[in-house]
């Protein structure tokens, strides 16, 4: 049985977390909207504390990220955002997903948070099979909106 480690992203995990975003964005079919790089999410995880992120890994090579951030729902009072959650393909299929995720809940947790909210692509069959068997509740009354400040 192959064994992985969920940890807290660290510094040095920045390049892998940078790759894993791009190969998110690939399988999303935006690669041309990532408009980060490795110097941005650095200072803005480092200096600006805008995001964290937790890691698996597998013999020492980062497999999957969980990106997250706290958010303020007026209904609900303090949740969580998972901006990211991603496995590389290789890695699928051995719980790193479900660990990740899970992991993410109890940091969520630990701050205060009583909800953790994400997105997913509808046309994504395999992730919204995942997330309705860890018992998430996937909205279809809600819409996306999106302002781009420049």
């Amino acid at each position: 049985m192959i064994r992985y480690e969920i940890r807290k992203g660290e510094e040095r995990d920045i390049p892998a977390l940078m790759t894993l975003i791009k190969e998110l964005a690939e399988f999303e079919r935006a690669p041309e909207q990532v408009c980060t790089d490795e110097k941005i999410l650095l200072r803005d995880w480092k200096e600006h504390q805008s995001f964290d992120f937790l890691v698996a890994e597998i013999n020492d090579r980062v497999v999957g990220i969980s990106l997250y951030y706290p958010r303020y729902s007026t209904w609900n009072g303090r949740c969580y955002y998972l901006e990211d959650l991603y496995v590389q393909p290789d890695a699928r299929g051995m719980g790193v997903g479900k660990a990740l995720l899970l992991a993410t809940v109890e940091e969520a947790k630990k701050a205060g948070a009583g909800r953790l909210d994400w997105q997913v692509l509808d046309w994504n069959e395999g992730a919204v099979r995942f997330y309705k068997s860890l018992g998430a509740h996937i909205e279809k009354e809600w819409w996306n909106c999106k302002l781009v400040i420049s």
